[in-house]
C-alpha cells in the first residue's frame, strides 16, 4: 500500500514538472520585439474602443476565427464584464513572453493590464502565430506563473 501510495505521488509529480516543462519563458534578447508591438497595439486598441462603447473593427491582424469572435456583441459583452468586475481600463504593460518548447510558432505575450477598480493587475494574454496574427486572447487575474 505504502509502494502505490509513493509510486502514484511519484507519478503526479514528474507529470507536474513535465507540464511545466511545455513551455519556456523567453529572454529578452530572444523576444520578437514586432509580436510584443502588435499584442501591445491589438489590446491596447480593442480596450480602448470597448472603453469608449465602440467595437473594434479587426482587420487582417488576426486569424479567422478570432475575426468571427470578436463580433460587436461579444466585445461589448466582454467588456461589460471586465467592467463590471474590474472597472474601466486605464493602461497595460508588456510583462513576458513563452513558448511552447514543441512548437515556437506560436509566441504567448503577457500584458499586465490596470483597471480602475482592480486592486491588482491583470493578464492580458495575446498569441500571435508565425504570420504575426492573432490566434488568441484572454484577459484573467495576473498570476506570476503561466496558465
Amino acid at each position: 500500500m505504502k509502494s502505490s501510495i509513493l509510486l502514484l505521488g511519484l507519478s503526479l509529480l514528474l507529470s507536474l514538472n513535465s507540464f511545466s516543462q511545455g513551455y519556456k519563458k523567453l529572454s529578452d534578447s530572444e523576444v520578437d520585439k514586432n509580436k510584443v508591438k502588435i499584442a501591445q497595439d491589438f489590446a491596447t486598441n480593442y480596450l480602448t474602443q470597448a472603453k469608449k462603447g465602440e467595437s473594434y473593427k479587426i482587420q487582417d491582424e488576426a486569424i479567422d476565427i478570432i475575426k468571427n469572435y470578436f463580433t460587436e456583441q461579444n466585445q461589448k459583452l466582454v467588456y461589460h464584464q471586465l467592467k463590471v468586475q474590474f472597472g474601466d481600463f486605464q493602461s497595460l504593460e508588456y510583462a513576458e513572453t513563452w513558448i511552447q518548447r514543441n512548437n515556437d510558432t506560436m509566441q504567448i505575450i503577457r500584458l499586465k493590464g490596470e483597471f480602475e477598480k482592480s486592486y491588482k493587475k491583470l493578464e492580458i494574454k495575446v498569441v500571435i502565430d508565425n504570420f504575426n496574427k492573432i490566434a488568441g486572447f484572454w484577459i484573467i487575474p495576473w498570476s506570476d506563473m503561466l496558465k
